[in-house]
């Protein structure tokens, strides 16, 4: 299935749902959309403060990026 098809079946499957349901996926989404990548960015620089030794703050960029990565492969933002 390619991905205008998935999109559209995404967007056929949300727009099936009660209004507040929607509202609350939608703006849940863009509250993680928003502040997912500012997240990753500072852990990287509190690491870096913290003299940049790829300590745990660098282990936790590297999954809040893996997170954001994803993010950005999802339909969902095309559709809300």
């Amino acid at each position: 299935m390619g991905k205008e098809n998935k999109t559209a079946d995404l967007r056929t499957a949300m727009q099936q749902l009660d209004p507040t349901t929607y509202q609350e996926i939608r703006e849940s989404y863009y509250r993680i959309a928003d502040n997912l990548k500012p997240l990753a960015d500072a852990l990287e620089k509190a690491d870096a403060d913290q003299g940049g030794n790829a300590g745990p703050l660098l282990d936790e960029h590297f999954l809040f990026l893996q997170m954001y990565d994803l993010l950005r492969k999802s339909n969902l933002g095309g559709v809300v």
